[in-house]
């Protein structure tokens, strides 16, 4: 057996044991000897993106194309592996090459819609996704796909129908459901935006985002008691804390947590595309639970008593959607927030929790001041912006105290009162979270 041929037997060997790296060591030995082969590139490619490696990996697709023109597999590959390097208009390209090359190629037409969704063309990504759609007529995926696309160029009602169809062909898709109950609601649709919720909450129950779109729904719909019941105020917890034993006052406790907060390492203004974006004033940290011991440590054994309290309070027999599927065991997501000499916390719910939480260290001075109304309170009930309501759910508006931690369920949109003031406002936030 000549040396090439032992380097490929042992770099195909090396690739079906798992040992990545020894696989792409080999193909770049042969690469070495013979640096145009586009079948060894090719696998060298594939190799590289396993790993992870997603710019070894465009590097040598490129090769690969370069060297063979019809080579389908190392056109779409290279989209990929562009499109993990964020890269989405020379991955469109590629994926535009591939399907060029095999119009049947499903993926490549799908992908080349993603790619061209990243780079905001949604007119071309719908386009393409009809494409796909007359390969592949059943793909839930390609069909919610476009309905995003659609929705994104205004063609809500198109959307709606798109949603429809991939819970057609998936009925147990929760993703669906929200696009759907989402897209319903936005389009004024509460009748069957609730119908939606009440499928969706069937195949996930106790769903956060559902329970959230369910409550403004009901609320447009008129039926007001109903949404009271789910948007029940009596779900939310208001706590004075105690000082840890090792503080002598909840003063210096608080003092300690706002110390704590300013030196964070994480703390950081996010980049407007950042999901946590809210507001050029707001900074939040990353986790912020975790040390073994100071005061962070010790605020959070208190959160997690009360978390616990909360759910063992909860009836066995609990019928309320919330309450009846509390969280056998959960882990918490935490951060601190500080916004500086001005808020504008827009409403929102929190996805990943079942119960969330708010503890005010520290506080400006106009918060419950004489003349300065409702400024800086911490308010639940009113939706974003993007349901544009004809009738509002009630709101239960909260004076923060320094020392207050609020407790609620994480379906409620909840939001901060706009104010101004030459003085910080430190929050912690919280969720708990259910873990399987």
């Amino acid at each position: 057996m000549s040396d090439l041929a032992q380097l490929r037997q042992q770099a195909l060997g090396a690739y079906r044991a798992g040992r990545l790296g020894d696989a792409l060591r080999f193909c770049r030995e042969i690469l070495a000897q013979l640096p145009d082969r586009p079948d060894v590139l090719g696998f060298a490619g594939m190799i590289a993106l396993e790993m992870g490696s997603a710019d070894q990996a465009a590097e040598l697709y490129t090769r690969a194309v370069r060297q063979r023109p019809d080579f389908v597999e190392a056109y779409y590959n290279l989209g990929n592996a562009l499109m993990k390097l964020g890269r989405s208009e020379a991955a469109a390209d590629a994926y535009r090459q591939a399907a060029e090359l095999k119009p049947d190629l499903v993926a490549a037409h799908n992908n080349l819609g993603n790619a061209l969704h990243a780079l905001g063309r949604d007119a071309e990504a719908a386009d393409t996704y009809r494409r796909v759609l007359r390969l592949v007529p059943d793909s839930p995926e390609v069909q919610r796909n476009l309905g995003i696309a659609l929705e994104r160029v205004g063609e809500r009602t198109a959307a709606i129908e798109a949603y429809r169809a991939a819970i057609a062909c998936r009925p147990d898709w929760p993703l669906a459901y929200s696009n759907l109950a989402n897209a319903l609601l936005s389009a004024g649709e509460a009748l069957p935006a609730i119908e939606a919720c009440d499928r969706w909450l069937t195949v996930s129950p106790g769903n956060i985002e559902a329970l959230s779109i369910k409550a403004l729904a009901l609320c447009e719909a008129g039926e007001r008691e109903a949404a009271a019941y789910l948007l029940d105020f009596k779900l939310v917890r208001q706590i004075k804390i105690e000082p840890p034993p090792s503080y002598s006052s909840l003063k210096e406790f608080n003092r300690a947590l706002v110390y704590y907060t300013l030196a964070h390492p994480t703390l950081h203004v996010p980049e407007e595309a950042d999901p946590h974006y809210h507001h050029p004033a707001l900074a939040i940290t990353k986790t912020f639970f975790g040390p073994s011991e100071g005061p962070v440590a010790a605020f959070e054994a208190i959160v997690r008593r009360s978390v616990a309290d909360y759910i063992a309070a909860i009836p066995p027999d609990a019928t309320h959607p919330f309450l009846a599927h509390p969280p056998k065991q959960w882990e918490f997501a935490s951060w601190a927030a500080v916004l500086h000499f001005q808020g504008n916390l827009t409403p929102h719910i929190h996805l990943d929790g079942y119960l969330s939480g708010v503890y005010y260290p520290q506080l400006p001075d106009l918060v419950g001041a004489p003349g300065q109304g409702k400024a800086g309170f911490f308010e639940l009930g009113p939706p974003p912006e993007q349901f544009p309501l004809k009738r509002q759910p009630h709101a239960l508006t909260i004076r923060p105290e320094e020392g207050l931690m609020i407790l609620f369920p994480s379906y409620f949109y909840h939001h901060t009162i706009p104010f101004e003031s030459n003085q910080r406002r430190i929050s912690i936030a919280f969720d708990a979270c259910p873990r399987a």
